[in-house]
């Protein structure tokens, strides 16, 4: 038997085994603020629920939908520590690039943003221990062994091409729907972010299962992913220096240097997004090639 005529449920169990065990061995490095430990579990929890909606219709849906929206809230949860980690690196590289070393800019840019860093991570600990928590990783823990539901003999190949198909068919729906605005682009990252971890899940679970077809799209939507992010990552910081170049005005602080950030952050934005296009048509036709 070929690896495409294979059984599916064994790809799906392995699927959902790894996703599940790489979820709960990130947790502690997360929980102890372990250098880019906050980062790695959220990229966990980020695959676990890209495969469990990936898969959704070869799982059991009332189960994989519990899981996937209890994770969703632990996932915003590490997103606020995680964007002010981001938001601070982000802010202190440009401010180099730009040469300005002024400590009223860096406080309100920088500094005021890793403060905040240590508050929102003790509160991440605390939830960490809640009920709700609890039961997060007790459903966890059963997931992989109950989720699976739908045809035991059901085909790994055509459930792997179908699923990956659907991938890529959303990518390509929400990028007509394209408007430019930050939001429209965040939502093609985000599309693009499930067909890139789908695509990596069945790479590590089902070696040789179409591997040709099944790297290009994790590539693909990886460089998506990359340049879609690093937009939205100096997007944000542009509407921010405004912000507080407004503030330092009114404070009779000098404004110069937040427009100075503000438009090489925007220059930075139009830069990753010309990076956007050729990921998009090599996205398409690794999903073209898949029989």
């Amino acid at each position: 038997m070929s690896r495409s005529d294979a059984s599916a449920r064994p790809v799906i169990e392995a699927i959902l085994h790894r996703a599940a065990d790489e979820v709960g061995s990130t947790l502690a490095g997360a929980l102890a603020d372990e250098p880019d430990g906050v980062h790695q579990h959220r990229v966990r929890v980020r695959r676990l629920r890209s495969v469990l909606g990936g898969f959704r219709d070869a799982l059991d849906t009332h189960a994989a939908e519990r899981l996937r929206v209890a994770f969703g809230e632990w996932g915003r949860e590490l997103g606020v520590v995680r964007d002010i980690e981001v938001r601070a690196t982000v802010a202190a590289e440009t401010l180099e690039r730009a040469g300005i070393d002024d400590p009223r800019v860096l406080r309100r840019l920088v500094e005021s943003e890793r403060e905040a860093y240590g508050a929102a991570h003790a509160r991440l600990v605390e939830l960490a221990g809640s009920p709700r928590a609890v039961e997060r990783m007790r459903m966890l823990s059963g997931v992989a062994a109950s989720g699976v539901a739908g045809d035991p003999d059901a085909s790994a190949g055509e459930l792997v091409a179908a699923v990956l198909r659907t991938q890529v068919r959303r990518v390509s729906r929400v990028e007509a729907s394209l408007d430019d605005t930050d939001e429209r682009y965040h939502d093609l990252r985000k599309a693009a972010r499930r067909a890139r971890y789908v695509a990596e899940a069945v790479a590590d679970a089902a070696p040789g299962l179409f591997s040709t077809q099944v790297e290009a799209i994790a590539d693909a939507g990886d460089e998506l992913h990359d340049a879609l992010g690093a937009h939205r990552d100096a997007m944000l910081l542009a509407h921010r220096a405004r912000h507080e170049g407004v503030r330092a005005g009114r404070a009779g602080e000098p404004s110069d240097a937040y427009e100075a950030v503000a438009s090489l952050a925007r220059q930075d934005a139009a830069q990753h997004l010309t990076e956007v296009p050729t990921a998009l048509k090599r996205l398409r036709a690794a999903a073209s090639d898949l029989p």
